[in-house]
């Protein structure tokens, strides 16, 4: 249940700020909007409020905003013509387009800027345990053991020292350690093991053989600081998304490592138990995945819709409707053969065939 309720904080919170993003642009320029829906299907709860419906749908994958005239312009009538989104010229349909991407990356951005603010949680460079006969312990590293420096590079956090060794296979490795308020040089050469990069791609690593302890501490950053740090991060996670995306793409990576609703609803009840804060940092990767997959060139996606309204101002006509309905059903079968395949790696998960 926990799971359940979990998922539709974190994508309910998502899809209404995707759509209001969309919702905002189009009536900046004058657009009637007739329908803002969250979800799909069949609806829930529906109120009119002005001259927009505004529902509640049962299936929680998604949602809409319906424009006048957006797929349909021949039946707007005369006298709203001008309120009508096909009337609109091209920029400014491809800005509401893009609205919608551009709100989830904003959300990210902002929330990875209060995670700063707040305090982020870092895990400490200190050793909890040493493998036998492993690097680290032929060195003379003991639990509690703390890594102040590497090569003189300070360490801040645990991922700082495992960066910094992963890098360095068969080379020797100057330490600063402190124990018991003692500090002490150390040599290691970090052996060669396979282990896994940031995209899952099994490459050869430096490793030495110890595992962190756990300790955890809480950094604050002031205003200027936390907006700098919250843009660097939204802009990473971004890069690291895209990346992946075209790695699953070309066969680099398992297509495996797809997830669908069942492994966000489960990693979302994860990030809820452990606190608010992961909370909000696992909804800013799941904000910044929803902006990138919309912004595919496929058509049904907010990418897609795009790539017709650049289409149309290069050839300075709208694209004949029978490409359009060919078109919107290939990317539909194409996005609904994702979500299955998704739910399939899901499946799989769960039940520990993998």
């Amino acid at each position: 249940m926990e799971a359940v309720l979990s998922f539709i904080l974190v994508i309910g919170v998502l899809i209404v700020v995707h759509e209001l993003g969309h919702f905002l642009v189009a009536r900046r320029f004058g657009v009637k909007i007739e329908k803002f829906s969250i979800g799909f299907g069949p609806k829930i709860f529906a109120r009119t409020i002005g001259e927009t419906e505004y529902r509640l749908a049962w299936i929680p994958l998604g949602g809409y905003v319906k424009m006048l005239g957006e797929n349909d312009p021949e039946t707007v009538v005369p006298e709203e013509r001008e309120r009508s989104f096909s009337a609109l010229p091209v920029w400014k349909r491809m800005s509401i387009a893009a609205a919608g991407p551009v709100a989830n990356f904003l959300l990210a951005f902002f929330l990875f800027t209060a995670v700063f603010w707040l305090g982020i949680p870092i895990l400490e460079p200190v050793v909890g345990q040493v493998v036998a006969k492993s690097p680290a312990q032929v060195a003379g590293l003991k639990p509690g053991d703390r890594i102040v420096s590497v090569d003189g590079r300070p360490m801040e956090t645990w991922n700082d020292l495992r960066r910094q060794i992963e890098n360095r296979i068969d080379q020797p490795v100057h330490l600063v350690i402190e124990r018991s308020g003692v500090v002490l040089p150390m040599l290691i050469v970090p052996h060669s093991m396979m282990g896994a990069n940031i995209y899952g791609e099994k490459v050869p690593q430096g490793k030495i053989g110890v595992a962190p302890r756990g300790d955890v501490r809480q950094v604050r950053y002031g205003l200027v600081d936390g907006f700098g740090k919250g843009f660097l991060k939204t802009a990473n996670v971004t890069r690291i998304t895209v990346i992946s995306l075209y790695k699953i793409l070309t066969g680099a990576i398992s297509s495996k490592n797809l997830g669908g609703p069942i492994l966000i609803a489960q990693m979302s009840a994860k990030a809820a138990k452990s606190g608010y804060i992961n909370l909000m940092i696992f909804m800013g990767f799941i904000s910044v995945t929803l902006g990138v997959m919309n912004l595919l060139p496929v058509p049904v996606l907010d990418g897609g819709h795009m790539l017709f309204l650049a289409a149309e101002g290069i050839l300075r006509r709208p694209l004949s409707l029978r490409v359009r309905e060919l078109s919107m059903q290939v990317g539909f079968v194409i996005l609904l053969t994702i979500m299955v395949f998704a739910f399939y790696n899901d499946l799989m998960r769960l039940f520990g065939t993998r």
